[in-house]
């Protein structure tokens, strides 16, 4: 007899930076789990798709807190809860540390 067992991979968020996707759900960024950015929580300060750089959490808040977010750019989040990657989105932050950040 065969067993077979389910890895379940643990996606690490940032609780207390906050998005809103397009169905109004609380989302929060996530360290990628595969390709080059694995490990890292992916942002961009442009408006378009094609610059997503990686950013360790250290790197990201410094961001935020310096106010590089406060008029534009996103940040790849998924939502409260979500168990898979698949309904990530980039997003605006809405909050950092329970306070509006636009």
């Amino acid at each position: 007899m065969i067993e077979v067992i389910e890895v379940i991979e643990v996606i690490e968020v940032i609780e207390d930076i906050e998005g809103i996707n397009d169905d109004g759900l609380v989302c929060h960024p996530f360290k990628g789990l595969k390709g080059s950015k694995k490990g890292f929580y992916s942002y961009t300060l442009s408006s378009d798709n094609n610059t997503f750089k990686p950013a360790t959490e250290t790197e990201l808040r410094k961001l935020i807190e310096d106010g590089d977010f406060s008029a534009r750019g996103r940040i790849r989040m998924i939502p409260k809860g979500a168990t898979k990657t698949t309904q990530a989105g980039a997003m605006k932050i809405q909050k950092y540390n329970g306070k509006p950040v636009r």
